[in-house]
């Protein structure tokens, strides 16, 4: 390829990325939480429509005042929903533009009920959201000690232990610990 025509393919990804970039930024509704996580038309196909986020439940409600509890209770909504995410992300290995777009959300709305809420507050609810989740998913201190920071030998084991778990195999149930896990600890 010559010189002119690798300055050419250049310029034209370029011009292409803004383009991605203003067809994203033209997309956004009414909440501002969505910035940059628009819907783009490529050709017939649609990329990254998320309802809750660009679409009409994406959209915020002026008229209806909240009170803190209520705002705590997003706050555990949230922290459960980035947990989940995480937790998606390690088991599973791969996303799409909506997961990466609601991953991006997720981050901009737990940080703005943290400036309401204080650190205090958000700190409870962190603890409360991996209580529930891991109560949900029937994670052992030892599950959530090597999803949250074990080796990446560990977490490749664990990853096929708990992918062959959810899908019902006897041999992963039988080298499942079956304690309970010590939720109280805060881990």
């Amino acid at each position: 390829m010559s010189n002119k025509e690798k300055q050419q393919s250049v310029g034209s990804s370029r011009d292409y990325l803004m383009d991605y970039v203003d067809r994203i930024e033209k997309s956004v509704g009414s909440n501002r939480d969505t910035d940059g996580l628009g819907i783009i038309a490529i050709g017939p196909s649609t990329i990254g429509s998320v309802d809750a986020i660009n679409g009409e439940d994406g959209k915020e409600v002026p008229e209806f005042a909240v009170t803190r509890h209520e705002l705590q209770q997003l706050a555990s909504y949230w922290a459960g929903e980035r947990i989940e995410q995480d937790f998606d992300w390690s088991l599973y290995q791969c996303t799409g533009s909506s997961e990466w777009r609601w991953s991006a959300y997720i981050n901009r709305r737990l940080h703005r009920l943290a400036e309401v809420l204080g650190s205090e507050t958000m700190r409870k609810v962190w603890h409360e959201a991996v209580v529930n989740f891991r109560k949900h998913v029937k994670l052992t201190d030892e599950d959530w000690r090597i999803f949250t920071g074990g080796t990446d030998k560990e977490q490749e084991a664990w990853r096929g232990r708990e992918l062959a778990r959810l899908d019902g195999s006897p041999s992963a149930a039988a080298t499942k610990q079956t304690e309970e896990p010590d939720l109280d600890e805060g881990k």
